[in-house]
């Protein structure tokens, strides 16, 4: 009994955990090696002529490499963005780290949808943005920002950055004053402090950063279809495409099988390389 009672402890997680996702992804795995079928819709079959299909075909090869190019886009600029931000936070007063904080937070509290429409407000075509520029005479027609592709950066830089600013400033919390101190007594200035020391140090913050907003881009379907643009396709949307308009949920159940292969598989190599380039993050 005494070897079993830590295990019951995973039960509440468990009762969450397999209805809601082991058992749907075990229906996704069964649907993608069934067959579409016009007449009949989903036929039981084991097939694996759906994965060959998105894994081939023209347009979903150009739907994946443009999901990943997204991610790839919208995770960088988030750390490039999340780093001084962070930095910021660790630096300020007790009160002004609070506020920056609620600044970062804030927007996950409000629906995505509202956001949106906040910024067809800004960044529209008739939008602040627009009507400041043609007032100032920069430019003479509006910038055609929402509904392109620069609109879904944006958008999704929005929804993601605190994903990526948390993970980043717990692991500048966790740098001790000391070796900062070390650095500059031994001749170091700001920018070889940061580069030698703060940036290795923060480097498990930055991953799991790249791990949770490139996930997210992955999987996103709000932000392309109410910011983005059909001549930019990416995966979350295909998938519903495919599942609703077409019904062809075999076809949708391979691409959402190769999605979640995916994210696993760029998660596992992001680990691997960090381990074997940065062996100290272990030990953070």
């Amino acid at each position: 009994m005494r070897a079993v009672r830590p295990w019951l402890w995973l039960l509440p997680a468990g009762a969450l955990v397999v209805p809601l996702f082991f058992l749907p992804v075990a229906f996704l795995l069964r649907n993608s090696v069934y067959r579409d079928d016009p007449m009949r819709f989903l036929v039981p079959d084991f097939t694996f002529a759906n994965y060959i299909t998105v894994l081939t075909d023209a347009y979903y090869l150009k739907v994946f490499s443009n999901s990943l190019g997204l991610a790839a886009l919208v995770s960088v600029l988030a750390l490039v963005l999340a780093y001084p931000y962070a930095q910021l936070i660790t630096r300020a007063s007790e009160r002004m780290r609070l506020l920056l904080l609620w600044m970062v937070c804030l927007p996950l509290y409000v629906s995505i949808i509202m956001r949106v429409f906040g910024w067809i407000v800004i960044i529209g075509d008739a939008g602040v943005l627009n009507q400041l520029l043609l007032k100032l005479g920069l430019v003479k027609t509006p910038l055609h920002i929402m509904f392109e592709f620069e609109g879904m950066v944006i958008g999704m830089l929005h929804r993601y950055f605190p994903l990526m600013v948390l993970p980043l400033l717990s692991s500048l919390q966790k740098i001790d004053p000391s070796v900062l101190r070390s650095s500059t007594n031994l001749g170091a200035g700001r920018v070889r402090t940061w580069l030698w020391v703060v940036l290795p140090l923060s480097i498990p913050g930055a991953v799991a950063g790249i791990q949770l907003v490139f996930a997210g881009v992955l999987s996103d379907y709000v932000i392309p279809m109410l910011m983005g643009s059909t001549r930019f396709p990416i995966i979350a949307p295909t998938i519903f495409q495919e599942a609703s308009t077409n019904a062809s949920w075999a076809t949708a159940g391979a691409l959402g099988v190769v999605l979640l292969a995916l994210v696993l598989a760029i998660n596992v190599v992001a680990n691997a390389l960090i381990a074997r380039a940065a062996p100290w993050t272990l030990r953070s």
